[in-house]
């Protein structure tokens, strides 16, 4: 009887502190507590240094085992950050298309093959990626930029 007690008054406990309906409990420290800065600073740095999300294989469990931890913790990470892994990556994906197209030395790739360059799976995703981030699509955004390249300067 004592022991079932103490189990529903952890439950509740814990249930409470989850909706934010009690304060200043104390986190359990240990192997289940985790710093999900620190997990997405590790995440980071591999995404930049390894340039991860230029594959389009690139996996969440794949992306853990590099920062040292699993998927669930890492999604984890992502929800606490109102992101999650296909949006992360994305992000990274499309910033280095902007740059691939703006860099004259591209001017002649084709817009697949900047998006199979920078990492996604398909065109149709690439644009609708990058339209999502800055509101036109990549053959816009790349007249625009060779536009501008032949404008006469003053």
């Amino acid at each position: 009887m004592r022991k079932s007690r103490n189990i529903s008054q952890k439950f509740i406990g814990r249930a409470l502190y989850l909706f934010g309906l009690m304060d200043g409990v104390k986190k359990k420290e240990g192997p289940s507590s985790f710093n999900a800065e620190s997990i997405l600073l590790k995440a980071n740095n591999a995404m930049r240094s390894e340039e991860l999300y230029r594959s389009a294989d690139l996996t969440i469990t794949q992306l853990a085992r590099k920062t040292g931890t699993n998927r669930t913790y890492l999604s984890k990470c992502f929800r606490l950050h109102n992101t999650n892994y296909v949006d992360y990556v994305n992000e990274f994906r499309v910033k280095l298309a902007k740059s691939l197209i703006e860099n004259k030395a591209n001017e002649n790739k084709s817009i697949t093959e900047i998006s199979e360059l920078s990492g996604f799976p398909n065109p149709r995703s690439f644009s609708k990626c990058f339209y999502n981030k800055y509101g036109k699509t990549p053959s816009q955004f790349k007249r625009e930029v060779l536009a501008r390249a032949t404008l006469p300067r003053f």
